[in-house]
């Protein structure tokens, strides 16, 4: 009976709306639909700094409700539907004959022909969670197509549409608001401060080796730094910026489009935000202050480039953006922040050189030092950890070591650097296992700043146990031996769901997370959509096509990261 309703709506589907799709060309000029009848109001810009990545389309604030109309952008068809409890959650991509790609994410639904073929994808593969691609010409749409409903799935903070656009050919977002749409911004970017930082051995700021951070106030048009302060240093320094955007109407935070940095009428640095590959994201650690990042919260984009930051956003000076200072001459820094709307604010301040001290200069002994364009390895009381060429942005120096520790189910931490230096690729971390430990459900785990584990991933390799980072900080080995919790939410009496429409399952794992979940009525398998968000399975009855009125057996099926495994069995009415 499954199959036959499968091939029958696969065929209705295919018979209703297949067509022809255009030839793809790229045209600057594009002048889509904007996806939403509604005020437009932007809570999330392109390009807005993210954890570890730059975000990739604009959200737009559905006022708090779900289920809005989204309108197809224009005319083509439907390339991609994708479905996942976590990141876009329910995502729909439709290509244009503009050479373009639309993204539409986030959605609580699709429009009902789209969701009869998700709906058979899921079953045909037993998954909640779907990838799949389409061919042009198998679900075409017009422009202003009503393709899906506004919703809150996935990783989103909230009710709103993430709208991108990208180039279709290597899939490059661009800016949305880079072609004519309803979003009205009249406010200019605000500047919230500078830092300036030594960046060689010799280099001071006001006498000091450490970076300072200067805030900034508006008045007579322009930003300038609190209270004028006068400013020397030495050698070799860079400078970065604090500084968001906000919308007309909107009290959210929002990223610029452009940095520019001009030093004594030259240009030493400038980014623009105007398209980025998804395989260059994770240069937004290497583009902040991370290390500002992580320990007081602020974002400060530097005006200077690390030596492995490959993402193409910038210009910038013969030194990459540092600045060579001379003793005895004044140093002009202006900087002019725009978004994409135009709206721009300044900011120029002066740094004096000063005479260079050569006591006390150098960099101090450091036990390890990583130069980044090259292989690592280090090796330690049986413990080891490998990095490639580029793991790292800049060369680091630090520590790297193990010591004892109880909590470990090795009796070992093992500490590289800390959390506060950036990595790009990842890396693999070595621990030895005792011949008496037993590997049943243990697990990697990295120590938070509260010196709590938190879960790391890892794997046992014969006599080892293998961790990959992308994290610096202080490694351990720990035990999850606890099962995911699983309980029906707000059950009726007797489990008699004949008045309902639904059936929820809260999931909860204390550790190592939910990996693989099943749900299965009569011992059929059922769709349950994941909500990872709020812990909750959830089962829509009018989406399990073979559910009759009657009494039912459910079963779910749950297993965690560490293998621990949950079965939940109970009767129910409907």
């Amino acid at each position: 009976m499954l199959k036959q309703y499968i091939f029958s709506i696969q065929l209705f589907i295919l018979l209703l709306i297949a067509g022809l799709a255009g030839a793809q060309s790229i045209n600057g000029e594009w002048n889509y639909r904007f996806p939403l009848e509604i005020k437009p109001k932007v809570s999330g810009s392109f390009g807005e700094i993210r954890s570890n990545h730059f975000h990739s389309g604009l959200d737009i604030t559905t006022y708090g409700k779900t289920g809005l109309p989204v309108f197809a952008a224009d005319d083509g068809y439907v390339s991609r539907i994708a479905v996942s409890s976590g990141g876009f959650g329910k995502a729909l991509y439709i290509d244009h004959p503009s050479g373009y790609t639309t993204v539409y994410a986030h959605l609580e639904s699709f429009s009902p022909v789209l969701d009869s073929l998700v709906l058979a994808l899921q079953y045909q593969e037993e998954s909640f969670d779907i990838n799949e691609y389409l061919k042009s010409g198998e679900f075409t749409v017009e422009r202003g197509d009503v393709v899906a409903y506004s919703g809150n799935s996935g990783s989103s903070g909230g009710p709103h549409l993430h709208f991108e656009v990208r180039i279709t050919e290597g899939q490059k977002p661009v800016d949305p608001l880079a072609f004519p749409t309803p979003v009205k911004d009249n406010v200019r970017p605000h500047i919230a401060g500078v830092k300036i930082y030594p960046l060689d051995p010799g280099a001071t700021i006001n006498g000091e080796k450490e970076p300072v951070y200067y805030p900034a106030v508006f008045y007579d048009g322009a930003f300038h730094l609190k209270h004028s302060p006068d400013i020397k240093a030495t050698g070799t320094i860079g400078v970065g910026i604090e500084v968001l955007d906000y919308y007309t109407g909107s009290w959210r935070k929002c990223g610029v489009h452009s940095i520019g940095l001009k030093v004594n009428e030259d240009l030493a640095f400038s980014s623009v935000m105007d398209g980025f590959f998804f395989h260059d994201t994770r240069f937004v650690n290497s583009h902040i202050d991370y290390s500002d990042k992580m320990t007081s919260g602020r974002t400060i984009q530097k005006s200077f480039v690390d030596p492995y930051n490959q993402i193409d956003l910038y210009e910038f000076n013969a030194q990459r953006g540092k600045i060579d200072l001379e003793p005895g001459k004044d140093f002009q820094f202006d900087y002019l922040v725009k978004d994409i709307s135009g709206n721009s604010s300044s900011l120029r301040f002066s740094v004096e050189g000063d005479q260079f001290l050569a006591s006390g200069t150098g960099a101090e002994a450091s036990p390890v030092f990583i130069d980044a364009g090259a292989p690592f390895s280090y090796e330690e009381a049986n413990h080891s950890v490998s990095m490639e060429k580029g793991t790292f942005y800049e060369d680091v120096r630090g520590a790297i070591g193990v010591r004892e520790s109880f909590i470990s189910e090795s009796g070992t931490v093992f500490s590289i650097f800390d959390k506060t230096i950036p990595v790009h690729n990842g890396f693999e971390i070595r621990f030895p296992l005792p011949d008496s430990i037993e590997t049943k459900g243990l697990c990697g785990a990295v120590l938070d700043g509260n010196l709590k584990p938190q879960y790391a991933g890892g794997s046992v390799d014969g006599s080892e146990f293998v961790i990959n980072s992308r994290l610096c900080g202080d490694f351990l080995l720990v035990r999850d031996s606890v099962a995911p919790l699983l309980y029906l939410k707000n059950p009726p009496v007797d489990n008699n769901y004949s008045n309902r429409d639904k059936m929820v399952v809260r999931m909860e794992d204390d550790f190592s997370g939910v990996t693989q979940f099943a749900g299965y009525i009569n011992d059929q398998w059922a769709l349950f959509e994941y909500d990872a968000k709020n812990n909750e399975l959830i089962c829509v009855f009018d989406r399990v096509p073979f559910l009759e009125r009657g009494v039912h057996q459910l079963k779910i099926e749950v297993t965690d990261n560490a293998g621990n495994e949950e079965l939940l069995e109970t009767g129910f009415t409907y």
